[in-house]
């Protein structure tokens, strides 16, 4: 009966108005069920959707750290003399226990050969006195003076050796040597910087963190570190150490990683950027541009298939840490969930969509 009367309603207008008159009625006789899979295919609006992906992830630490050399020593002479040979050049590497000056010690020389000489007279009057005391021909007591001798000689050689050892000035471990700072014949005092020595194979990198991160950190967890003068390599390491206290005036605490260093491109001194993996872990990700935020909460459109093509429905979601491009999520998704990264301003719950996904688009 009302559709009699639409049709009654339309004598008197013209045939532009009785036409709009029947898309109208069309559209209320349309069965809901059409219109929920969205109609006919070109009302789908087009979409861009990419899929929920597991992969590993964590949460990183970032900051700025100093390169600082595995060992350093300042090479200095313990005594002043002048020097009679000089075993380096700058920049040389060295082996543990190599020489590298040797300071005037012909005195020292010549006293340890008169106390040899002396040793060997005193220990063939010791053995001469041990044979006639057990024949009972010499005493006890003159025995043990020979002892006595033989022991007090024996510690001057000691010494003298000491002496001769503090002027040759040898490596305490293996590393690159600096520049030399002296010269054949020169004299030099314990306050004289022959030359530096250090171990670069490995590096320490000092850096400081925010004290809110301090639960984030531990020993043992990896480093990755980058320089400006090789920004496209990584340098991978681990924490060494955590400072066991808090700076009051910074309210940052100091961490110490250690650093590989094996081709020794990294050099004391050197800024890093740095990043400390820390809780790594596999975790559902989305595009960040998925994310419809309201009112403080997330949501997202997720593509399901109907018998006409597709739909979105809008799905509330809990997200983790953010990440460039990126964003974990912690609930209200599964892996291979198909998820609108583009055109989401342009849908609604229940919308007919046309669906190409991001891999697609980068093939094209």
């Amino acid at each position: 009966m009302n559709t009699t009367r639409a049709l009654k309603s339309t004598q008197g207008f013209s045939p532009a108005t009785v036409g709009a008159s029947f898309a109208v009625l069309f559209s209320l006789l349309l069965p809901a069920s059409l219109q929920a899979q969205g109609g006919p295919d070109n009302s789908a609006v087009p979409v861009r959707a990419a899929e929920v992906q597991l992969e590993q992830i964590s949460n990183p630490v970032e900051a700025l750290g100093t390169a600082n050399a595995w060992e350093s020593v300042s090479v200095r002479a313990g005594v002043t003399e002048h020097i009679s040979r000089i075993a380096f050049e700058s920049g040389q590497q060295v082996k543990a226990g190599a020489v590298l000056v040797e300071l005037s010690h012909a005195e020292e020389l010549a006293e340890l050969a008169r106390a040899r000489a002396t040793l060997a007279r005193y220990e063939r009057d010791e053995n001469r006195l041990r044979g006639l005391v057990g024949k009972n021909l010499s005493t006890r007591e003159q025995l043990e003076v020979a002892e006595t001798q033989v022991a007090e000689t024996r510690a001057l050689i000691d010494g003298l050796q000491a002496r001769i050892d503090d002027r040759i000035i040898r490596a305490p471990f293996a590393g690159q040597l600096g520049l030399r700072n002296i010269s054949l014949g020169s004299l030099v005092s314990p306050t004289t910087e022959i030359t530096t020595l250090q171990d670069i194979s490995r590096l320490k990198l000092d850096f400081t963190v925010p004290e809110r991160q301090l639960s984030a950190i531990s020993g043992g967890m990896k480093v990755e570190a980058v320089s400006q003068a090789y920004p496209d390599r990584i340098f991978n390491g681990e924490v060494m150490i955590v400072e066991a206290r808090v700076d009051p005036q910074t309210r940052a605490f100091t961490v110490r990683a250690r650093l590989d260093n094996p081709d020794r491109q990294l050099k004391p001194g050197m800024l890093l950027r740095v990043r400390i993996i820390s809780n790594a872990r596999e975790a559902l990700t989305i595009p960040e541009a998925a994310l419809v935020p309201l009112a403080g909460d997330q949501s997202v459109f997720v593509v399901e298939k109907t018998q006409g093509g597709h739909v979105v429905r809008q799905r509330d979601v809990e997200i983790g840490h953010r990440y460039p491009g990126k964003v974990e999520v912690l609930a209200g998704l599964s892996r291979g969930d198909l998820v609108v990264t583009r055109g989401t301003l342009n849908v609604r719950d229940g919308q007919a969509v046309a669906v190409q996904t991001e891999r697609e688009a980068g093939s094209q």
